[in-house]
């Protein structure tokens, strides 16, 4: 098989887990038995309670609120069999294995180590903690117990994202140097860059916006939730790459651009949740066996034009290879999968509106979150087989250092007054 074929690396198809790729782990081991309690009765836990029902290992044993009445509702409408009124008391529960924080995010420092302190395994929604120094508490808590705790970044699980990473760690593009990327959340926005670049370097970084008065945190920084300043510049001296961060304040096309020495990858909106992706390269065509002869992929023949081992990516590539730099382009399509039916006779979840609960009659995937979600329950259950600490989409060091970026730019933001 071509090393070089778009559709695969070293045999996997590109958008295979990085878990997987890298034999870390099973693809059958989402079968991996784990018990899961959910912190929070909250329209986020819904979703992720729906989809662990296209895990197979997967099942939801506890629920807790701060208040019984409403813990029994949602336990209720979501088919699990106990509820609780307190985080601590499901954290005591010896049949949960594994814990879901879905609470306030400012409350995510406090529930992790209740979570950590009863010795259970925990998943963590994203954004982790409010500062660097609180994962760092955390990531260290976990190890001492010998605990899995995991940031829940679901958007580096989606099958279009494994195959950019894919193609930009096998040198597709050439060597990174930019990346572009926007959305409203600056933990989605950032982790384009951390994807493109990695988590060893700290950036120089450099932020603009407009006049704020979100709530000081603590040490004079401000908290990962409050309200963001316009961009971002990035800039990693070592790689010799720039990302430009932007967090509009409204609607913007939510592209995310990788940007290379060879070509470009774009994932296209909603980039936080992509089903399709584009790849634009110079490399030679795949096809053929002319350089392998010592002769030029294609050649100017006086009578048929352009000649060689050539295939047709491009409207404009066959009349035009001098088409720009990067004049090869492929589509490739992750559609949101058709979703599975409801195995157990339950109503597909429930959200909170006040003090009414809306019970959902079916399931839609009108949205990415639960595919996202099942893409990322899979890797949990895989990576907890395998007995690893952490899974290879997401690490330790990069969920840390995208916290060590947001706390520069609050810091900035407070020193500038916006």
């Amino acid at each position: 098989m071509d090393k070089r074929d778009p559709h695969f690396i070293d045999g996997w198809p590109m958008n295979t887990p990085m878990d997987v790729r890298q034999g870390k782990t099973n693809e059958e081991d989402v079968r991996h038995p784990l018990r899961w309690g959910i912190i929070s009765a909250s329209a986020i836990a819904s979703d992720w309670i729906k989809s662990l029902q296209d895990v197979p290992g997967a099942s939801v044993t506890a629920v807790a609120a701060r208040d019984m009445d409403r813990a029994k509702a949602y336990a209720t409408a979501h088919g699990v069999p106990a509820a609780y009124d307190s985080y601590e008391a499901l954290c005591e529960d010896p049949d949960v294995d594994i814990v879901y924080i879905a609470s306030k995010t400012w409350d995510h420092h406090r529930d992790l180590m209740t979570a950590i302190r009863a010795g259970k395994h925990v998943l963590c929604e994203k954004p982790f903690t409010d500062t660097a120094k609180q994962a760092k508490e955390v990531y260290e808590a976990a190890d001492k117990a010998g605990v899995f705790c995991q940031e829940g970044m679901w958007l580096r699980f989606f099958p279009a994202i494994e195959h950019a990473r894919a193609s930009i760690e096998r040198g597709d593009i050439g060597d990174l140097k930019i990346v572009q990327a926007d959305y409203p959340d600056r933990v989605y926005a950032l982790n384009p860059a951390i994807t493109g670049f990695g988590s060893d370097e700290m950036p120089l970084i450099a932020a603009a916006g407009r006049k704020m008065n979100p709530q000081a945190y603590a040490d004079d920084l401000y908290s990962a939730h409050g309200a963001p300043p316009s961009a971002a510049v990035l800039q990693y001296t070592q790689q010799e790459g720039i990302a430009v961060i932007t967090f509009p304040n409204g609607r913007f096309i939510e592209e995310t651009q990788f940007i290379g020495t060879k070509g470009r990858i774009t994932i296209e909106t909603p980039s936080h949740h992509p089903t399709a992706l584009t790849i634009r390269t110079g490399r030679p065509p795949r096809n053929g066996t002319r350089r392998e002869e010592g002769l030029p992929p294609m050649e100017l023949d006086p009578s048929e034009g352009w000649t060689g081992d050539w295939i047709e990516t491009h409207w404009n590539q066959d009349r035009n290879p001098s088409n720009g730099p990067f004049n090869q382009v492929e589509r490739f399509e992750y559609p949101i999968p058709t979703p599975a039916p409801i195995t157990r006779g339950q109503p597909a979840g429930s959200r909170w509106d006040g003090e009414k609960m809306i019970n959902y009659k079916g399931w839609t995937w009108s949205g990415g979150n639960q595919h996202g979600f099942t893409y990322q329950a899979q890797a949990v259950h895989r990576c907890m087989a395998a007995g690893l600490s952490e899974m290879p989409q997401f690490t330790r060091a990069e969920s840390i250092r995208v916290c060590e970026i947001i706390d520069e730019i609050n810091r900035q933001c407070g020193e500038h007054g916006f």
